[in-house]
């Protein structure tokens, strides 16, 4: 499923993921049936007053998340660097920057934001629930919503500064290691490492708390620790293929050896003849050099075997309209992007109407083995 689109704020498209819908509830039940019930200054409150203002507070909590992330959003545009949407998810919010920060002044800016936010935030929150409390009125559903509010903003902003990528204390980490070693790459492993090292901290804490009772915060540490582990880990690399991918085009990688088609050719000689003949897992179906479409072994199973004989490659192939393409002047990254994006393994490489042949998945992971290699020789 993916993340539905509920609004738009500053030209920046706002997104929920469905595994929101599953926190939000969660967190609903729990305040209305956990928190608020068990709090003695909140035990003459009716079964109503405890649902009302549990749904009050998670609204506001998530509308809290919002600002903490569009905080991060705007920061960055008023950098220069386009951000299309926020999508919110089961462990906060993420925003969708489309290339990374060009220096570790922008990185810091654009980090350090999002945790003063939830602490101004936080500090409101907590000037109107003392408000209440002078008042005498601490035990309402208005006092007890701005006091968990302060507590909530501050644990956030609190827990985001861990110094371990990609929180955004981790990002902080890595702007400060950036600008010492002069280097992206290297301030983005130490980052991610130190993230790996909390991320197992965090999941230790929920065994010794699931041991010691509160299995329900027990297992929230341990869930937090395995995601942060796995982003962690997932930054790096995916901000280690960039890097070794940039600067090559498609052109330099491009395997021309596929042996395109006729499109009358049977389907039973194109599979004897390219298929178990060459080796060709992927055939192109082509008039001189213009690429008509492909035969893939998901095309073949389309058609019943028996059909094979009397059923063109032309009629049974995906046709050029319907292909992911991609030019010989193409970034390597905007290829692998694109595999990504669409799960396809291969893209028919053309350029005007000429098709030059394919480029892998495998091709990439190569250049990207050997490239690492290479880096890591020379360190």
């Amino acid at each position: 499923m993916e993340a539905l689109k509920i609004g738009r704020i500053f030209g920046i498209d706002i997104r929920i993921h469905w595994s929101w819908l599953a926190i939000f509830f969660l967190l609903l039940w729990w305040l209305a049936e956990g928190f608020y019930d068990a709090v003695d200054a909140y035990s003459h409150w009716s079964a109503t007053e405890r649902w009302l203002a549990s749904g009050i507070t998670t609204i506001l909590f998530f509308v809290s998340i919002l600002l903490h992330e569009l905080s991060h959003s705007l920061v960055a545009r008023r950098l220069g660097l386009p951000v299309h949407s926020i999508t919110l998810f089961i462990f906060g919010g993420v925003s969708s920057l489309t290339q990374e920060p060009d220096s570790p002044g922008q990185e810091f800016k654009m980090a350090i934001v999002g945790p003063l936010t939830s602490f101004a935030l936080g500090i409101i929150a907590a000037a109107i629930a003392l408000g209440f409390w002078a008042n005498g009125s601490d035990d309402t559903v208005p006092g007890a919503i701005a006091a968990y509010l302060a507590f909530i903003n501050i644990a956030v902003g609190i827990f985001n500064m861990l110094p371990g990528y990609p929180l955004d204390g981790g990002r902080v980490l890595r702007a400060s290691l950036w600008a010492r070693t002069d280097s992206m790459l290297r301030a983005t492993r130490w980052a991610s490492r130190v993230g790996t090292i909390i991320a197992f901290g965090l999941m230790a804490l929920g065994v010794v708390s699931a041991l010691a009772g509160n299995w329900l915060g027990g297992v929230w540490f341990i869930v937090i620790g395995w995601f942060l582990r796995n982003t962690s880990e997932q930054a790096y690399q995916q901000l280690l293929y960039r890097n070794t991918l940039e600067g090559g085009k498609v052109g330099e990688i491009v395997d021309s050896n596929s042996e395109g088609a006729p499109p009358d050719i049977p389907l039973s000689e194109l599979v004897d003849q390219y298929i178990l003949g060459r080796g060709q897992r992927c055939v192109p179906v082509v008039v001189e050099s213009n690429l008509l479409g492909l035969i893939t072994m998901g095309d073949l199973r389309r058609i019943p075997l028996d059909e094979w004989p009397a059923t063109s490659a032309f009629r049974a192939m995906t046709p050029r309209e319907q292909l992911h393409t991609i030019a010989s002047d193409d970034d390597l990254t905007t290829a692998l992007e694109l595999m990504a994006a669409n799960d396809v393994h291969q893209l028919p490489v053309i350029d005007g109407y000429d098709f030059l042949g394919f480029v892998t998945r495998a091709d990439l992971i190569r250049r990207i083995q050997v490239k690492a290699e290479l880096a890591g020789l020379r360190d």
